[in-house]
C-alpha cells in the first residue's frame, strides 16, 4: 500500500549550496559531546584492557546522541620497530645522531586496525580523535623528559635526539595513511604530557608534530590537531602553550582533562575516600576553573575541547566481575550529577567534551560491551543509563526533548532555557545577544527574543540548536518556526548545516518578512546523499531589532523517487499555491481520485475531483497531495494552504 512517508517530490528551488573548510571553531562546535574509547587500542593487546571493539560500538554511540568518539592509541612497544637505546644518553652527544625517520617502522597490520576502527566511527558520522596515548608510549617517551625517573635522557644526547625522531616519525607515518581522509577525524599530539613534560619541551613536540602532519599534504594541510602544554597542572596545561604555538597554525584545538577533585572521583581507590559531591562550593570551584580556561580560550582566539573527565562507578562497582569495590566509591546520584554538571559547564562555555570510559573492566565506564556481534547473538551494548542521560541532557533528559533518536531539533519551544541545546554565535562586526521572554511568546512559558544592535549579514547572528545525527539518507527534512518582530523591516533565514562526504555544507532557505504578530515559516531541506548529521540554524544577522522565536517544528519525511510517474511532474500544476480556499489541479491526464496529507503523514482528504477542492479548514503549512490516473500512474505534488 503506497504511503506518502515512503515517497515524495524532491524540488529544488534555486537552493544555494556552499561547501568550504570548518574552522577550528565550526568543528569544536560541531563536535558537541562525546565519549572515549579507552583502554582498548591504548593497551598493549587489544582485549586485555577492555573488550575487543566492534562495529555495533560506534552505532551504540551515534544512536545514542553523542557526536564525537576519542580513541586512545599507543604506537609504541611492538607496534614499531626502532631501539632508540642504541644511542647515548649522556649529556653533549646530539652530534652523534645521525639517525632518520626512516629508522623506524610503524607496523602495517596494525595500522590496517586502527584504521579499521576509525573508518567505523567516521561511518556514523562521528568526529573521531585519533589520541597518542598509552603505558608503552609513556614508559618509552614521555618518561625520558622526567629527570626523576630511571630512563630520564640528557636533553642534549643522542638519546633524546632519537627518541624525538621515532616520535616525529611515528605520526608522519600516521598522517601518510589518513592523508585524504576527512575533516571529521582529527589528530591528537600526545596525551596528559604535562606530568613529565615541560612547557618549552612540548612547545617543541608541538611545532614538530604539527609540521609533521602538515609535510605530509592533502587533507592533512588543513587537518584540526588537538595540542595540549607542558608542566601544568591538567586544567591549566592548555594555558602554558606558548604564543609561537598558538601562532604557528590557525587549525589547532587545545585540550584539558579534569578529574577534579581527586578525592571523589577516584574514590574507589583506598587512598581516596570522599564518596559525595555536589555542594555549592564543589561547583563554584568547577566553574571557576572551566572559566579559567574559557578566558585562556577567548584571549587567545583558539577553541578548546575537553578530552577527559569522569568518575568511578557507583561504590566501586567492577561491571566485568558484578561484585563492588572493596573500598567503596561514589554515591551513585553525585557520581550522575558530576557528569551532568561537567557537560552543562563545558557546553556552556562552548568546549566539546569526550568522558571518559573505559568498558566493563575498568573503574570508569559508561558503555557496556560484550562479544561479537557479527558471529553469535549475544552481543550486549548496553549504558550505563543515568551517567549517558547526564551527559546528553544536562540532567533535562527526557522532558524537554523527547526520544533522541526521533528529535531533529532539541529544545525546540525553548521550554529548557534559550541557552539549552540552543546557541547564539556573533560573528564579524555585528552585535547581539540572547534572552529569554516571558510576555511576547506564541505558545507555553517562554520565547527566545534575539537584539541585534549592530547588523552586517544574515550568516554574522547565527542561532544554532545542536547537531542531529540519526539516519538521514533518503530523506527530507521540513522545518518550521513561529516568528515575529517589534520592528519593521526586518527579516530571517532558516540555514541547514550539514557534513556531506565529510565537508560542511550550508543550505539557507529564502528570505523571511516579519510582521508585528507571530507568524508560520517554513522551509523544506532535501538531504543529500552521503550526508553524516544536519543542524538547524536561525540567521538574523541582516538588520538591526528585536527579534523573537517560539515553537519550532520538524518532520522527517523518507523520500523515494522509484515509483513516481515522473513524465506527469512536468504536465501538473495546483493552482493557486499557495492556496486560501479552493485548490484547483491542471492535468493532461485523466484523474480518477485525489488524496491529500498533510506534512507529516496524515491522510486529511479523499476526492474524485480535480477542480474546486475545498482546503478553507486545513490549517496553514505544507501538504501533500496523490493524484491517481486512469492509466494506473500516480505522481505527488506540493502545496501549501496560507
Amino acid at each position: 500500500m503506497f504511503s506518502i512517508k515512503n515517497y515524495f517530490i524532491v524540488y529544488f528551488l534555486g537552493t544555494l549550496v556552499l561547501t568550504s573548510q570548518s574552522t577550528n571553531w565550526e568543528i569544536v562546535e560541531a563536535m558537541g559531546r562525546g565519549v572515549n574509547l579507552g583502554n582498548t587500542l591504548s593497551a598493549p593487546v587489544e582485549g586485555n584492557w577492555a573488550p575487543t571493539v566492534y562495529e555495533q560500538y560506534f552505532i551504540d554511540v551515534s544512536e545514542a546522541g553523542f557526536s564525537n568518539v576519542r580513541i586512545p592509541v599507543d604506537f609504541y612497544g611492538s607496534r614499531t620497530t626502532g631501539n632508540t637505546s642504541v644511542w647515548s644518553s649522556l649529556a653533549n652527544t646530539s652530534n652523534q645522531y645521525d639517525g632518520s625517520v626512516a629508522d623506524f617502522i610503524v607496523s602495517s597490520n596494525y595500522l590496517d586496525r586502527v584504521e579499521t576502527v576509525i573508518d567505523w566511527s567516521l561511518n556514523q558520522g562521528l568526529y573521531t580523535v585519533l589520541d597518542f596515548h598509552g603505558a608503552d608510549l609513556k614508559s618509552e617517551f614521555l618518561e625520558t623528559f622526567n629527570s626523576s625517573r630511571s630512563n630520564f635522557t640528557n636533553p642534549t644526547s643522542a638519546r633524546r635526539y632519537a627518541d624525538l625522531m621515532k616520535f616525529k616519525s611515528i605520526w608522519i607515518q600516521i598522517a601518510n595513511r589518513f592523508i585524504n581522509h576527512p575533516e571529521l577525524l582529527i589528530f591528537e599530539v600526545v596525551n596528559e604530557p604535562y606530568f613529565e613534560v615541560s612547557d618549552v619541551e612540548m612547545d617543541y613536540i608541538n611545532l614538530m608534530i604539527i609540521d609533521g602532519i602538515r609535510s605530509t599534504g592533502g587533507n592533512n594541510l588543513t587537518r584540526k590537531i588537538v595540542i595540549t602544554g607542558g608542566t601544568s597542572t591538567s586544567y591549566q596545561a592548555p594555558t602554558s602553550i606558548s604564543e609561537e604555538v598558538l601562532n604557528h597554525d590557525d587549525n589547532l584545538i587545545a585540550s584539558f582533562h579534569y578529574y577534579q577533585p581527586f578525592n571523589f572521583t577516584a574514590s574507589s581507590r583506598q587512598e581516596y575516600n570522599n564518596f559525595n559531591w555536589g555542594t555549592n562550593a564543589d561547583k563554584l570551584t568547577l566553574s571557576s576553573n572551566f572559566d579559567f580556561v574559557k578566558n585562556w580560550s577567548e584571549l587567545n582566539n583558539i577553541p578548546v575541547t575537553l578530552g577527559e573527565f569522569g568518575a568511578d562507578n557507583q561504590a566501586g562497582y567492577n561491571y566485568y566481575t558484578g561484585t563492588y569495590g572493596l573500598y567503596g566509591g561514589p554515591v551513585n546520584d553525585d557520581r550522575v550529577e558530576y557528569h551532568r554538571y561537567i557537560a552543562e559547564q563545558a557546553i556552556n562555555r562552548g568546549f566539546s567534551f569526550s568522558a571518559w570510559c573505559a568498558g566493563n573492566k575498568s573503574t570508569k565506564a559508561i558503555h557496556l560491551r560484550t562479544d561479537n556481534p557479527s558471529t553469535n547473538n549475544s552481543f550486549q551494548g548496553v549504558w550505563v543509563e543515568d551517567v549517558k542521560l547526564a551527559l546528553l541532557s544536562d540532567g533535562l533528559w527526557p522532558n524537554c526533548y523527547g526520544p533522541y533518536e526521533e528529535t531533529v531539533i532539541r529544545n525546540p519551544d525553548f521550554e529548557c532555557g534559550v541557552n539549552s541545546q540552543w546557541n547564539l554565535s556573533v560573528l564579524g562586526s555585528a552585535q547581539a545577544s540572547i534572552s529569554e521572554t516571558s510576555s511576547v511568546i506564541y505558545s507555553g512559558s517562554i520565547a527566545a527574543q534575539i537584539d541585534v544592535t549592530q547588523s552586517q549579514v544574515y550568516n554574522k547572528v547565527i542561532l544554532s540548536n545542536v547537531v542531529y545525527n540519526g539516519d538521514l539518507s533518503d530523506k527530507t527534512l521540513i522545518f518550521g518556526c513561529y516568528a515575529k518582530s517589534i520592528n519593521n523591516n526586518l527579516s530571517f533565514r532558516l540555514r541547514v548545516k550539514s557534513t556531506v562526504s565529510g565537508n560542511s555544507t550550508y543550505v539557507p532557505s529564502e528570505v523571511f518578512q516579519l510582521t508585528n504578530s507571530y507568524q508560520y515559516y517554513q522551509f523544506e531541506y532535501v538531504v543529500p546523499e552521503n550526508t553524516s548529521n544536519v543542524q538547524l540554524q536561525v540567521m538574523t544577522g541582516a538588520f538591526e531589532g528585536t527579534y523573537f522565536f517560539d515553537s519550532f517544528d520538524f518532520q522527517v519525511i523518507d523520500t523515494s523517487l522509484s515509483t513516481i510517474d515522473n513524465d506527469s511532474l512536468l504536465n501538473n500544476k495546483l493552482y493557486p499555491n499557495p492556496v486560501t480556499s479552493q485548490l484547483n489541479i491542471k492535468s493532461e491526464k485523466l484523474i480518477h481520485q485525489v488524496k491529500i496529507y498533510d506534512f507529516k503523514g496524515k491522510l486529511k482528504m479523499v476526492s474524485d475531483k480535480f477542480r474546486d477542492i475545498n482546503v478553507s479548514n486545513f490549517s496553514a503549512g505544507f501538504y501533500f497531495i496523490e493524484l491517481y490516473f486512469s492509466d494506473g500512474n500516480f505522481s505527488i505534488e506540493k502545496f501549501i494552504k496560507d
